[in-house]
C-alpha cells in the first residue's frame, strides 16, 4: 500500500464525511497539492477544474473507528488519469481526518505537468477571449460621431451631433431645389452603433434611427412628415465632415 499522507480538518461532526462529500474531496486535493509543492499561484476554481475526483465510492466502513475506506479516479488537467485510494474518518475529538495512499514520484511529476499545461492553456484562452470582447465592444460603439455630417437624404442633408449631459443633442436639416425644407432637433440615445431620436408633436411621435458605420451614417425616419415638406425627407446617407 505504501506510505500514507494525512490531513485534518478542524470541526466537529457525529458521522465521518462520505467518500464523495465535498470536504473529503477538498482535503484529498490539498494533500496532493502539498506533495506537488503547493498551490499559491492557483485559484480555487483552477484547483477544482484541474484536480477532479470522479466515481468516488466507499469500499468499506469500520463502524467502531468511524472510518470509510474509499477509492476513485483522479483526473489531472483533464488529461492524466490515476486510480487513488483514501480514507475518511473522525478522530476521538470528532475532527475530520483524510488519509491518502502514497502516489509515486513519477505519477506526481505527470500530475504536476498536466495541471501546469492545462492552467496555462485556460489562462491563454481567457486572455484571448477578453481581448476579442474588448475589440468587438470598441468596434461596435463608434467614438467619432460628434461633429458635422453632410450628404444626400431625400434632398440635401446635414446633421450636427453634440455631446450632452445624458446622450447627445442631434440636429438634422434637409432641403431641395423645389424649396422643400425640414428640420428636427432632439436628444439622441446611442446603443452600440445605433442612435434613436424621438420627437413628439401632437399625437404623433417622429422616430429617427441613425446607424453608424465608420464615417457613414444611414438615417431612416418613421412618422416624421410633420417636420419637413412633401418632396423632401430625412432618410438617406450622410458622411462625417473631415
Amino acid at each position: 500500500m505504501g506510505a500514507i499522507t494525512t490531513m485534518l480538518l478542524v470541526g466537529c461532526s457525529k458521522e465521518p464525511p462520505k467518500c464523495s462529500d465535498d470536504e473529503t474531496s477538498s482535503l484529498v486535493r490539498k494533500i496532493i497539492l502539498e506533495k506537488l509543492g503547493g498551490s499559491e499561484e492557483l485559484t480555487e476554481k483552477e484547483i477544482r477544474e484541474n484536480l477532479k475526483i470522479e466515481l468516488p465510492r466507499a469500499t468499506g466502513f469500520d463502524e467502531k473507528i468511524r472510518k470509510y475506506s474509499c477509492e476513485g479516479k483522479l483526473i489531472a488537467g483533464n488529461s492524466y488519469q490515476l486510480p487513488i485510494t483514501y480514507e475518511s474518518q473522525l478522530d476521538d475529538q470528532n475532527q475530520h481526518i483524510v488519509s491518502l495512499d502514497a502516489i509515486s514520484r513519477n505519477d506526481q511529476f505527470v500530475i504536476n505537468m498536466s495541471i501546469i499545461e492545462s492552467v496555462k492553456q485556460s489562462r491563454a484562452a481567457q486572455k484571448t477571449s477578453s481581448s476579442e470582447n474588448t475589440q468587438t465592444s470598441s468596434k461596435s460603439t463608434p467614438s467619432n460621431i460628434v461633429g458635422e455630417w453632410a450628404g444626400r437624404l431625400v434632398g440635401d442633408g446635414s446633421m450636427e451631433i453634440k455631446p450632452a449631459a445624458t446622450g447627445y443633442v442631434v440636429v438634422v436639416n434637409v432641403s431641395d431645389e423645389s424649396g422643400c425644407a425640414g428640420s428636427i432637433e432632439g436628444s439622441g440615445t446611442l446603443s452600440d452603433n445605433t442612435m434613436v431620436l424621438s420627437k413628439k408633436e401632437d399625437d404623433t411621435v417622429c422616430k429617427l434611427t441613425i446607424k453608424f458605420s465608420g464615417n457613414s451614417a444611414e438615417l431612416t425616419e418613421d412618422d416624421c412628415s410633420g417636420h419637413h415638406g412633401l418632396s423632401c425627407g430625412f432618410s438617406g446617407t450622410l458622411k462625417k465632415a473631415q
